[in-house]
């Protein structure tokens, strides 16, 4: 009898062992099996490149310091592969030529601009440039930079704060002002002309008095969350996601939280927005604080537009201050709040490799310069791995963790030098449906002030010769040719 158990035992062991290589999934000890979307799915590791990046900068065109050669020079010295130029109110042409100008707004941030000349590049500059020829001692890579273009920051001076979206592949919003609190006008207005819009340090516009510092690791009004859900949904493959961490995360530092509000609403209705961090420079000292890493076969623009599109990227950023909002900012050695060391260096983490076991419902991620990696779920941190040596983690969905997740999980990597976001990864659990999640359209006073700009526009401003003056030397367009085909 006790030899007839053995075997019986014996058989079931190997059953179970074999289950998973056979393709039959074993459910986990509470009863779920999850179905993970990676957002890397289609990433080839071993033959991709990553691409640094930068999708949010500024030249004295508006309201920036360097020149457009000095631009171009400093970032291809900083070893970008990728560069969007995105004035305010000003859509980039090509680093080669004078983009349409603000004047009114160049002499505002006169202090910077100096009104200088804007000094595009020669023809001959331009192409050494894009293919890699121009000189440059720091630069370790042997390939040119993309010049994206069309780029714009747009909203370029509502009242109040700052409510900004950049803008690319789109002709729409040159010499644009805006309306406080209008982020869905631009956004659609982009949509349409068939480019992709980027939500900009949205925390200068929720924390109007740029004070987020009392509000960290504190939920954000579920307004704006229901705002910026109801954009997304509403204009779903072009406004593609939203800024979490810009220049010295001053500003931005409570934007993660607000993040995974908003996820939490857009993704049981089947979109999701990325994440994106970016320097904002206006300066020389500014340009590295934050960027993106693209992953893409080769470098062209293509590849680079799919990547933006599809999520396959990283944000890095040399700066954080914030953290979660379970609390674990207390706990000794658990404080996300760090200033890089260099600034200027690309030895921040960066991931290396992500593979996905759908049978053990494991993330495995390998990657370089960092000693920490945290997982986030529903806007709380479920676990956190200090001490890491060998830059390898691997997260079970099924144990060790603080807080059981929902609906999607992130991981930011931390070192000495930085931190790099993922995409979230989107879990399904076998056999479950996710709750529908209401997003109604969102009725605030921005939305009444734009009606009101729109009528006033219609029945004042439009066909005031005054207005049309001030519009064609303040703002730089002709109003005639916006009487033909206005926005």
């Amino acid at each position: 009898m006790k030899k007839m158990y053995k075997r019986l035992s014996a058989v079931l062991v190997a059953m179970l062992i074999l289950l998973p290589v056979a393709g039959i999934t074993t459910l986990a000890s509470d009863g779920k099996n999850y179905i993970i979307t990676n957002p890397y799915e289609d990433v080839d590791w071993d033959t991709w490149g990553a691409y640094k990046t930068q999708l949010h900068s500024h030249s004295n065109a508006s309201d920036g310091y360097l020149t457009v050669h000095e631009y171009v020079q400093k970032h291809y010295a900083l070893n970008y592969d990728i560069v969007a130029l995105t004035d305010h109110g000003t859509i980039n042409k090509g680093w080669d030529k004078k983009p349409d100008t603000i004047p009114l707004l160049r002499y505002i941030k006169r202090e910077r601009t100096r009104m200088a000349e804007i000094e595009p590049l020669t023809g001959e500059e331009y192409s050494s440039y894009l293919n890699g020829t121009a000189g440059s001692e720091s630069r370790t890579h042997s390939n040119g930079m993309l010049d994206v273009p069309k780029g714009i920051e747009l909203n370029m001076a509502t009242p109040f704060a700052d409510c900004h979206l950049t803008g690319y592949f789109s002709d729409y919003g040159q010499g644009l002002a805006g309306v406080f609190g209008d982020y869905e006008t631009p956004a659609k207005g982009v949509s349409e002309s068939g480019g992709i819009s980027m939500l900009s340090h949205v925390g200068e516009y929720v924390y109007i008095e740029k004070d987020s510092a009392k509000h960290v690791g504190q939920p954000v009004d579920d307004y704006y969350a229901e705002k910026f859900a109801r954009l997304f949904l509403d204009n779903k493959g072009s406004c593609v996601g939203m800024g979490i961490n810009s220049s010295t995360d001053e500003h931005t530092r409570c934007d993660r939280i607000l993040y995974d509000q908003v996820l939490r609403k857009t993704i049981p209705n089947g979109v999701v927005p990325w994440s994106f961090s970016f320097a904002d420079s206006h300066n020389v000292t500014s340009i590295n604080h934050a960027y993106t890493m693209h992953l893409m076969p080769e470098l062209t623009m293509d590849n680079f537009r799919s990547s933006m599109e599809n999520g396959q990227f990283f944000s890095v950023s040399h700066y954080s201050n914030g953290v979660e909002l379970n609390g674990m900012a207390e706990m000794p050695g658990y404080n996300d709040d760090f200033e890089s060391k260099d600034y200027n260096s690309d030895t921040t983490p960066m991931v290396t490799r992500i593979s996905v076991n759908r049978e053990n419902d494991t993330i495995y991620v390998e990657g370089v310069n960092f000693n920490m990696i945290t997982w986030v779920s529903n806007g709380n941190v479920i676990r956190r791995e200090t001490d890491i040596s060998d830059g390898t983690a691997v997260l079970d969905l099924h144990s060790q963790l603080l807080d059981e997740p929902y609906l999607y999980v992130r991981f930011y990597l931390t070192g000495d030098n930085g931190i790099c976001y993922s995409q979230p990864f989107v879990l399904n659990v076998e056999g479950e449906e996710f709750a529908p999640v209401k997003v109604g359209k969102v009725y605030d006073a921005p939305w009444f002030l734009r009606k009101l700009v729109t009528v006033l526009d219609v029945l004042v401003f439009r066909l005031n010769p005054i207005v049309w003056i001030f519009k064609y030397f303040g703002l730089g367009y002709n109003p005639v040719e916006r009487l033909v085909k206005p926005y």
